[in-house]
């Protein structure tokens, strides 16, 4: 039984081993007594209320004393700086101009290690991040475990599923265009082996149906590119939202680290010999395609949103990093063309992608969510040190 003393402060560490540690405090000798948790209540009492009189009743508060209204310190700067960050990375295909470098791309070597790469920093993202901080920010809005738990695994499949659906909807859409033309003559969308070569499917078309191969690519390349942005966005617009510059900048940094190989991929594509763009005319489709990331975050910092649905928005999130990386990226890694040093070369820069997200984690403290105890967003986190 822990008894006060007046202008004193006590220490309450928790039992790691026990799921309940009880504390035992007499209040007879003092007028009052104030509990500062590193834990919001929001967090602990959705199970069990953590104050309780001596016969385990529980204690509520009769009032609250006022404080200073928080000072705002607005994430919108951050957000739209970090998305604009990831817009540029659509001019990467700049690099490709010299000729060794785009020689270099075509190799499955270094496609394989490229979208490895991009594969480690995603499922670190998803994991480590995303799906993490999105169960405190839905447990706001819902309290009990089957209502957070559903929810919260409902959007992460959601996730998932949606960017194949789009991406199915839109190829329909181009072959509809493409007056019904059989799937067996549509471009494939991977880096060609040889970008001077014409692809087989496009031997024997006269020069409308190469036009129109032409049309589905650019189709596929750039209104897929627009929704994966705009996608993107909001998951960068709702990170500074929820949690702050920190956690912000994290999540933008997965980004970045994942566009960069799609980027190039998508400009090969685009100077390919299907599209046959020239340099110029390729990086301003990307970076049209690209502007949608600065709409997702505009879009996020128009809407007034709440702790829980910014966990939602991250477990979507979550879930759509999780398909890209399993389904787009680690596939490469498994090339059958590649030697078996040239694939752990490849599972090495899987894990290099993984360990530059996992670094972020140094000193990084998670989301706490407003649910009542006046959390100011953007203001620093109140949490844990991971």
């Amino acid at each position: 039984t822990i008894t006060p003393a007046a202008n004193t402060c006590y220490h309450l560490q928790f039992d790691a081993s026990a799921w309940q540690t009880l504390f035992k405090v007499d209040t007879s000798a003092v007028s009052g007594v104030a509990f500062f948790a590193e834990h919001v209540p929001t967090e602990f009492e959705a199970t069990a209320h953590y104050l309780k009189d001596g016969v385990g009743t529980d204690i509520e508060p009769l009032g609250e004393l006022p404080e200073k209204a928080p000072v705002e310190v607005t994430t919108d700067a951050g957000a739209f700086l970090a998305a604009f960050l990831v817009n540029l990375v659509t001019f990467i295909g700049v690099i490709l101009m010299f000729g060794p470098l785009k020689r270099l791309v075509q190799k499955p070597v270094f496609s394989a290690m490229l979208f490895a790469f991009a594969a480690g920093a995603l499922l670190a993202c998803a994991f480590f991040l995303l799906l993490f901080e999105s169960t405190h920010l839905i447990g706001v809005g819902w309290k009990t475990e089957v209502d957070i738990v559903w929810r919260w695994g409902a959007m992460i499949l959601a996730g998932m599923v949606v960017p194949p659906v789009v991406e199915t909807v839109i190829s329909l859409i181009m072959m509809a265009r493409g007056q019904g033309e059989s799937t067996s003559s549509d471009p494939v969308r991977t880096m060609p082996e040889d970008p001077e070569k014409e692809p087989a499917e496009l031997q024997g078309m006269d020069d409308a149906q190469k036009f129109r191969a032409k049309a589905r690519l650019l189709g596929a390349v750039i209104i897929g590119d627009f929704f994966h942005n705009l996608c993107d966005g909001f998951f960068i617009g709702a990170a500074f939202q929820g949690c702050g510059n920190a956690f912000g900048w994290s999540v933008a940094a997965g980004t970045i680290l994942h566009e960069l190989p799609q980027e190039i991929a998508d400009f090969v594509i685009l100077t390919g010999p299907v599209a046959k763009l020239s340099t110029p005319k390729a990086l301003a489709f990307n970076f049209l395609s690209g502007l949608s990331v600065l709409m997702g975050a505009l879009i996020i910092a128009a809407t007034p949103v709440d702790d829980s649905l910014v966990g939602l928005i991250l477990a979507f999130g979550g879930g759509v990093y999780l398909h890209v990386g399993a389904t787009d990226c680690l596939p490469k890694m498994y090339d059958p063309k590649l030697t078996f040093g040239e694939r752990l070369l490849a599972f090495l820069s899987f894990g290099i992608g993984a360990v530059c997200i996992g670094l972020i984690l140094i000193g990084h403290e998670h989301c706490v969510p407003a649910g009542g105890d006046g959390h100011d967003h953007g203001s620093g986190h109140d949490g844990h040190a991971h």
